[in-house]
């Protein structure tokens, strides 16, 4: 497994792993957007020069990735490296790739030094890994409730 820069022949398949996210994260909660809304979500990322790190398979075929970038808060507070988004497809997460890529903005947090911010579903383990590797403060813990 390694990580790299995302590069702009990724697109498609950043896309597909966002709208895959999105769809593990809220397919019981809220209906997801048209695949539209995805490619217009990821150029928006390109443009604002987001920190897109791809995960891959020594072949090079793609198998995560992670969004981060600086963020203050729109002035309202000191700068931290916003760790936004991190997706492993199912059939690599038991691999070595999750630590690779959240080490990384981890270790970009601390180059830039900066605090991390960083969130994770809590049911699907990158919770208990981060507690393992890093030693985070839980400052927040976020509900949803469903329309019945």
């Amino acid at each position: 497994m390694k990580i790299r820069q995302f590069r702009l022949d990724d697109y498609e398949e950043l896309v597909g792993m966002l709208y895959e996210l999105n769809r593990e994260t809220y397919q019981d909660i809220r209906r997801l957007s048209p695949m539209y809304f995805y490619y217009k979500a990821v150029s928006n990322w390109i443009n604002a020069d987001k920190h897109i790190v791809i995960g891959t398979t020594d072949d090079d075929s793609i198998v995560g990735f992670t969004m981060s970038y600086r963020d203050d808060v729109s002035g309202l507070t000191e700068e931290v490296y916003m760790g936004e988004l991190a997706y492993v497809k199912p059939e690599y997460r038991n691999s070595r790739v999750s630590y690779m890529l959240y080490n990384n903005v981890v270790k970009v947090a601390e180059e830039l030094n900066l605090n991390l911010v960083s969130n994770s579903r809590v049911e699907n383990g990158v919770d208990r890994m981060v507690e393992k590797h890093f030693k985070p403060k839980k400052m927040f813990v976020n509900f949803e409730i469903g329309r019945s």
